[in-house]
């Protein structure tokens, strides 16, 4: 059914199949990258305020993804034609040459003449690298809500982009961390928001100050029957575990919420690697709830016999005071 509305939709005014990168990365002479092919409605510039945003959030839903279309991937000189996958993903690993660290284009084009090329990118991370910095977004990075249901829906769907509000000193603190690593430190950002607003939340990153990083989301919606392949926990954990083992150099810091289930993911990763992880930062998300923070508390005491601390934290400010005092941040930060 996804093929045949794909393959009617593409030829419909208005539509359009493409290719949406995601940024990519890589470790050593390995790289690790992400695409989707879809038909979607082409983007309009001329809808604003609640009425816009509503039919911006919603048509990120409506795009169909599209299988079994031919991609060919340009990356540091090495090329490789692939087929995207059952629900329109290209995800593959390619040897590439070794990389100056930081970020290199990616270049994505769909088989047929009249098919444009779309450019990604890709972070070569620093192989002298020794911290990296694993973040959830919605109610971590940006105000979300997402123990309240109503205001989830609320500013995923109704608030344009431009009104979305980032977590005070979040930013800041992010790019303390990285400054404080010499600027070699990479930021990952795992979320389980949907693929399909990517886009969205790479701007709002990019607008706010935040440090450029690798984005993983998760497939839900009308593609995948409204719901999640795997709960939280189990894609949280599996993702950041991957890239523990990716990176083995690295000595990471956590940072997520108390509003979903961010202290179990987390506590998941620390058991199997406790020797790898400096601090995980868990924010208190209002409304305040007594058996949250007991819950996240008890896997704190928990972690903390392995040696791993995890801090339930008001504000940025004091997760900023904790990380001086690992040596994390610098005294000014």
């Amino acid at each position: 059914m996804e093929r045949r509305a794909g393959r009617f939709l593409r030829g419909r005014p208005g539509w359009h199949l493409t290719v949406t990168p995601y940024a990519s990365h890589s470790a050593g002479t390995r790289a690790h990258l992400r695409a989707r092919v879809v038909v979607k409605r082409r983007e309009r510039s001329d809808r604003g305020g609640r009425r816009g945003a509503l039919l911006a959030g919603l048509g990120r839903y409506l795009s169909v993804e599209a299988a079994e279309e031919r991609v060919t991937v340009d990356v540091a000189g090495q090329q490789v034609t692939v087929v995207s996958g059952p629900e329109g993903y290209v995800e593959l690993e390619v040897e590439v040459p070794t990389l100056q660290h930081g970020w290199h284009p990616v270049r994505y084009q769909l088989a047929g003449a009249d098919s444009a090329p779309v450019e990604g990118r890709l972070l070569a991370v620093d192989p002298d690298a020794r911290l990296g910095v694993i973040s959830d977004i919605d109610d971590t990075v940006i105000q979300t809500g997402l123990t309240r249901l109503w205001e989830a829906v609320r500013t995923t769907l109704l608030v344009p982009e431009s009104e979305r509000v980032p977590l005070e000193g979040a930013a800041e603190l992010y790019r303390g961390f990285v400054r404080s690593a010499d600027g070699r430190a990479p930021v990952f950002y795992v979320s389980t928001g949907a693929w399909n607003f990517y886009d969205m939340t790479e701007r709002f990153l990019e607008t706010h100050g935040f440090p450029a990083g690798p984005l993983v989301m998760t497939d839900w919606g009308p593609g995948s029957g409204w719901r999640f392949h795997e709960d939280s926990v189990a894609f949280k954990s599996r993702t950041i575990s991957a890239l523990f083992d990716e990176y083995p150099r690295l000595s990471w810091v956590l940072v997520g919420d108390a509003g979903q289930a961010d202290a179990e993911a987390y506590a998941a990763v620390a058991r199997e690697y406790p020797d790898r992880i400096r601090a995980i930062y868990i924010r208190a998300v209002p409304p305040y709830s007594n058996l949250r923070a007991t819950g996240v508390r008890q896997v704190a005491d928990e972690l903390a016999a392995l040696g791993v601390e995890m801090l339930l934290v008001r504000d940025s400010a004091e997760a900023a005071e904790h990380a001086r005092g690992l040596g994390l941040l610098a005294p000014g930060d």
